[in-house]
This record gives structure tokens, C-alpha cells and sequence, in this order.
């Protein structure tokens, strides 16, 4: 198991693009804690386990506030899940439709963002 390190530059880029594509509840504070997450690689698609300090708990509406999806080169939807557990950033989940392995890594621009509820 890897241990805990600075999000890298993508990373930063794709929870950035998640967080400031529309207003939800929570999301100023989760901005926050962004500034000082360390992450924890979890599998070879992308997903990192996310620690954060020092910063307010956001009152999300649901564990999964905001998501995104994009093309992989294969044509097949790779999806991109921001987790909030107790209030705090928790995971970015990385998957693709049918279950084979991410190819390319998304441009954070390319991400279509929804927001829940």
C-alpha cells in the first residue's frame, strides 16, 4: 500500500474542475480542504484515497456531491466520483463504463460535471 503524498498537478486540476463547475451546498468548504489534501493511490485507474487538515466540514447533500465524465480514447465513458465522508474529502473515484482500464488521463476541461440533487 502507497502511503499518503501532494496531490499531484492532475488531480488538483480534476477536483478543481469538479468543485468550481456550479454552486452546490458544501462547496466552498470543500474547496478549502483541497488546499492542504494529501492523497493515497488506490488502483492503476486514478482513484486516491484524499486526506485533509485544518479546515471547516462541508454539509453536503449526498456522499457523492458532484461527478464527472469524459470520453476514454476507446470511445467508453470514464467517470470521475468526489466522495465526502463525515464532511472531508474522502475519494476520487475513477472507473469506466465497462470495467476495462482508463488509457489516457482527462483533460480536466473535457470533463462534463453534474451536480446531485
Amino acid at each position: 500500500m502507497t502511503s499518503y503524498r501532494p496531490l499531484s498537478d492532475w488531480e488538483r486540476r480534476i477536483i478543481l474542475r469538479l468543485l468550481l463547475e456550479a454552486p452546490f451546498a458544501g462547496r466552498d468548504n470543500l474547496l478549502s480542504q483541497v488546499e492542504n489534501a494529501i492523497a493515497r493511490s488506490i488502483d492503476e485507474d486514478g482513484s486516491i484515497s484524499l486526506k485533509c487538515s485544518l479546515a471547516q466540514k462541508a454539509r453536503v447533500a449526498t456522499r457523492i456531491p458532484v461527478e464527472g465524465e469524459a470520453q476514454d480514447s476507446d470511445g467508453v465513458t470514464i467517470h470521475y466520483l468526489l466522495h465526502v465522508v463525515d464532511g472531508e474529502i474522502n475519494e476520487l473515484e475513477v472507473y469506466k463504463d465497462d470495467s476495462t482500464r482508463v488509457l489516457r488521463q482527462t483533460d480536466p476541461e473535457d470533463l462534463k460535471v453534474l451536480i446531485a440533487g
